[in-house]
């Protein structure tokens, strides 16, 4: 152990010589490839790290064009639904003024028809009174006048009654 503590000078030029020997032969053959390979390797990692960074700034400049179009294309796709439900209000405002206006378009050809078979009962109901008060009179006064004689009574006396009551209108 005390040989390991004091080293003995021609052991230690045999190491020193050994050691010189072996670093020139290495960097001879060994040193030059080896630093060749660990500088093509930094080389490739600060390329791969710069297309790393080259494509993570295109991806986030993509990024910001895809959201600011999303965000275009949402406000477009928000003013085409306003104006669609615009485009449906009117249309559905315009189908029920249509429909009121058929509507009352029926309405008042139903009103009139209603008025025109009202004043068309009202005159058979007159002719039919006017017939009934003949027949009537008739009977009361078989021989005293003729046929033509009571349907001339009878149109006076409806002529009297539409004067005294003009809501009436009675006609033969």
């Amino acid at each position: 152990m005390e040989a390991l503590i004091r080293p003995e000078f021609g052991l230690t030029f045999w190491t020193i010589l050994c050691f010189g020997l072996l670093v020139l032969l290495l960097s001879r053959t060994a040193w030059k490839p080896l630093m060749d390979s660990v500088n093509e390797r930094e080389r490739a990692l600060k390329h791969d790290r710069t297309t790393a960074e080259t494509a993570r700034a295109d991806a986030e400049k993509l990024k910001a064009e895809l959201d600011a179009k999303l965000s275009d294309l949402k406000s477009e796709i928000g003013r085409r639904m306003d104006e669609a439900r615009a485009t449906a209000e009117k249309e559905k405002d315009l189908l029920i003024e249509e429909a009121r206006s058929a509507a009352a378009v029926i309405v008042e050809s139903s009103r009139k028809e209603i008025e025109a078979q009202k004043i068309e009962a009202a005159r058979e109901l007159r002719h039919k009174v006017a017939e009934l008060s003949v027949m009537a009179a008739e009977h009361i006064l078989t021989k005293q006048l003729d046929h033509r004689a009571n349907t001339d009574l009878a149109s006076k006396y409806l002529a009297e009654l539409e004067k005294e009551r003009p809501d009436l209108k009675l006609e033969c």
